[in-house]
């Protein structure tokens, strides 16, 4: 039997995630991810708030930028998640 549900959504990593990114020793911009099933809400102190439309999977998270780029976030083992090689956003406990 094949279940094929459309429009459903998963809740793998919904929570909330942090990090600072830092330029010569001082913080530069604080970003915080709030995921919450088919929603990603991006806190970026330099930017704004974003709310976008994501899909969870089991090893990723990909979200729909507004100009129609997807972007894809790889959920490290430990729950962290790596935005891309030099950004780590940490889950807040």
């Amino acid at each position: 039997m094949l279940t094929i549900s459309c429009g459903s959504e998963n809740h793998y990593h919904d929570g909330k995630y942090h990090t600072k990114i830092e330029a010569f020793g001082f913080s530069f911009v604080e970003v915080n991810y709030l995921i919450s099933g088919n929603e990603i809400t991006i806190d970026n102190s330099a930017t704004g708030i974003s709310k976008l439309k994501c899909t969870q999977y089991k090893d990723r998270i990909e979200y729909f930028e507004k100009d129609g780029t997807t972007k894809v976030l790889t959920v490290l083992e430990n729950g962290n998640i790596q935005v891309n090689d030099n950004i780590v956003i940490e889950k807040v406990q």
